[in-house]
C-alpha cells in the first residue's frame, strides 16, 4: 500500500500527487505499454477516493499516456502517443530508462530552436534584453564559483528563457517551458553537475550575449549553435549524428 498523502510525499493535492506517481511509473516502464490500470487497484494501493483516481486517469489521458476503452478498461499507451514536449512528461522520463535517448532528442530540438531565437533576438536587441542576459550570466559565474547547484540552474534557465523570449515570437514563447524542462533534464541527479567543461560553457554563453549586444545575427546564431552542440558533447559524449 502506497500512501501519497504521507510525510515526504511530493507537493500538491492528492490528484497532482497521484498523476505524478502513475505518470512516473508509466515513464519508467513499471506500468508497461498495454497493461491495464485498474481504478480499483489504484484506489486501494494509494488510499485515495475513486474521484481522485478518475481525475488522475483523465489527466494522464490528456497527456496521451493512457486510454480508456469500452469493455476493456484503461490501458497504458505506447510512447509515440505521449505528449513528449510536456514539461511533466519530460521530467518523468529524465530519470527513467530512456533518459539519454530523451536528452538527445531534446538537444536536437534545442539545436533547431535556440540558434534561430538568438538570431532573431540580435536583429532588434534592446538594451534591457542585453542587460538581463548579462545579469543571468553573472549569476551563473557566481554560482559556479560557489558551486551552488540551485543558483546555477536558476540563472541558466533564466538565460535561455530570455533568449527565447527575446525573439519576440509567439510560437517560440510557447516552447519556453519545454526548454526549461529540457535544461532540468540535463541537470538530472543521474549526471555530473559541474564538469570540466563548465567554465568553457560560461564563455560560450558570453559569446551569445555579446553577439546579441552587437546586433550581429549571424554571430549570435553561430554562438548559440556552438553552445548547444558543446552541451551535447559534454553530457552525451558525441556530436550530432549528422556531423559525422
Amino acid at each position: 500500500m502506497t500512501s501519497i498523502g504521507a510525510p515526504g510525499a511530493r507537493p500538491g493535492g492528492l490528484h497532482a500527487q497521484l498523476v505524478d506517481a502513475l505518470g512516473r511509473r508509466i515513464a519508467h516502464g513499471d506500468l508497461p505499454v498495454g497493461s491495464l490500470v485498474s481504478p480499483e487497484r489504484v484506489e486501494s494501493e494509494y488510499e485515495v477516493s475513486r474521484t481522485v483516481v478518475r481525475e488522475a486517469l483523465r489527466s494522464l489521458e490528456v497527456l496521451g499516456m493512457v486510454r480508456p476503452r469500452h469493455k476493456v478498461g484503461t490501458t497504458v499507451q505506447p510512447q509515440e502517443s505521449w505528449a513528449l514536449l510536456n514539461p511533466q512528461v519530460i521530467a518523468w522520463r529524465a530519470d527513467g530508462p530512456d533518459a539519454d535517448t530523451q536528452l538527445g532528442e531534446l538537444l536536437t530540438l534545442r539545436e533547431a530552436l535556440e540558434p534561430a531565437a538568438a538570431r532573431i533576438a540580435a536583429l532588434g536587441a534592446q538594451q534591457a534584453l542585453v542587460d538581463t542576459l548579462r545579469e543571468h550570466l553573472r549569476g551563473m559565474r557566481d554560482a559556479y564559483e560557489r558551486r551552488s547547484r540551485s543558483a546555477f540552474v536558476s540563472a541558466d534557465t533564466g538565460f535561455h528563457r530570455t533568449v527565447l523570449r527575446g525573439a519576440d515570437n509567439a510560437v517560440l514563447s510557447q516552447l519556453v517551458q519545454t526548454l526549461i524542462a529540457t535544461l532540468h533534464a540535463r541537470y538530472s541527479d543521474r549526471r555530473e553537475f559541474f564538469t570540466a567543461d563548465t567554465a568553457a560553457s560560461l564563455d560560450r554563453h558570453e559569446q551569445v550575449v555579446e553577439a546579441i549586444a552587437a546586433m550581429d545575427p549571424a554571430a549570435a546564431e553561430a554562438a548559440a549553435a556552438s553552445l548547444v552542440r558543446a552541451s551535447r558533447v559534454e553530457v552525451l559524449g558525441s556530436a550530432p549524428a549528422w556531423e559525422g
